[in-house]
């Protein structure tokens, strides 16, 4: 595929799949045997995997949305800084609903093969994030 093709692959798993919900998105884009990275380790991120984290999502969080704001890419990687906006109406990792918003940015790394995402890594700030919450108390 070209640059431009996984571009808008990348594209599209924040787009469609995250923003939309489009569940059909992430059949269409993610290998079944994508593999992810979170906090170093390794998990079989197909597209059920990632079906159930996005409903994990909306029981935390009303409306997220996440925003591209950034991208590089070459050969078969791609690169996205984005923003994640979503207010804290349900309980999750063992913190009630705030009802506050909450802003945490992060980047993935996507390595494309035979048309699909077939690897992404996920960097995210989940310190922040929970400082934002009040889980842990603001740096002074």
């Amino acid at each position: 595929m070209s640059v431009q093709a996984n571009k808008t692959l990348a594209r599209r798993y924040l787009a469609d799949f995250w923003n939309r919900g489009d569940e059909a998105a992430i059949n269409e884009i993610l290998a079944a045997g994508a593999v992810g990275h979170v906090a170093g380790k390794a998990f079989t991120a197909g597209p059920a995997t990632l079906l159930a984290r996005r409903v994990g999502l909306l029981s935390i969080y009303i409306n997220p949305t996440f925003t591209l704001e950034d991208e590089i890419a070459a050969g078969d990687k791609v690169v996205i800084r984005w923003t994640f906006r979503g207010a804290h109406t349900g309980a999750g990792a063992g913190v009630p609903p705030t009802g506050k918003e909450v802003v945490a940015t992060g980047i993935n790394i996507f390595r494309i093969a035979d048309g699909k995402i077939a690897e992404l890594w996920v960097e995210s700030d989940d310190l922040g994030e929970l400082r934002q919450l009040g889980v842990i108390p603001a740096a002074s």
